[in-house]
């Protein structure tokens, strides 16, 4: 349940409401205070409860609050995050949830988008879909990367596809990580962190 963009329940009969993105968010914020979530159900139709746990400390009158900023655990401090995919609605929702991660976010629905967004925005990284219609993602990474100033990229493939085969096509069209949906926020703040780190290096 705590999966990104993950429902329990898709039976045909249930009203579809939410992305499966709010018990992600949750799990993210408390873990970024050293807290923890934890979930339990005694079956279908009882209903579930939710435990958060916060541990309480002395607030500190000897750091200001932009050195507590700074050291706020998981976040990606203002790292320039471009978000590509076809839906709308999970574009915007992965965009806003990097947002409150500390990145600096900007949205394109399809690879035409994305290639004018470069330019002015210029992203650190790219968290790009490759089932779009169109212009598909394996193409828009190698059009990236054709693009004067943007040969070296960093690109996260954010898909449904997942088997090996998948993966080595990913990587021949220039991706440096291939992340299969629903993706792990863990994972998906991992990767981010890493590529920061790298930049922040060079």
């Amino acid at each position: 349940v705590f999966d990104l963009f993950t429902q329990v329940d898709r039976n045909a009969g249930r009203a579809q409401g939410g992305l499966g993105i709010g018990l992600t968010l949750v799990k993210s914020l408390v873990g970024m205070h050293g807290g923890r979530v934890a979930a339990r159900s005694d079956g279908t139709g009882c209903g579930s409860e939710f435990e958060v746990r916060v541990p309480l400390a002395m607030a500190r009158v000897d750091a200001g609050p932009s050195a507590d900023r700074a050291q706020t655990p998981g976040t990606l401090q203002q790292r320039r995050v471009l978000v590509v995919d076809d839906n709308q609605d999970a574009a915007e929702s992965l965009g806003a949830l990097l947002s409150l991660l500390g990145a600096e976010t900007r949205i394109a629905f399809n690879g035409p988008e994305a290639l004018e967004a470069l330019p002015e925005f210029r992203p650190e990284v790219v968290l790009l879909d490759i089932g779009m219609p169109g212009m598909d993602g394996h193409e828009v990474a190698r059009r990236i990367h054709q693009h004067p100033g943007f040969a070296d990229l960093p690109l996260v493939a954010l898909t449904g596809w997942g088997q090996q085969q998948d993966r080595e096509k990913s990587h021949g069209a220039g991706f440096n990580h291939h992340l299969v949906k629903p993706a792990d926020l863990d994972a998906l703040r991992s990767v981010l962190g890493s590529i920061g780190a790298r930049s922040t290096n060079h």
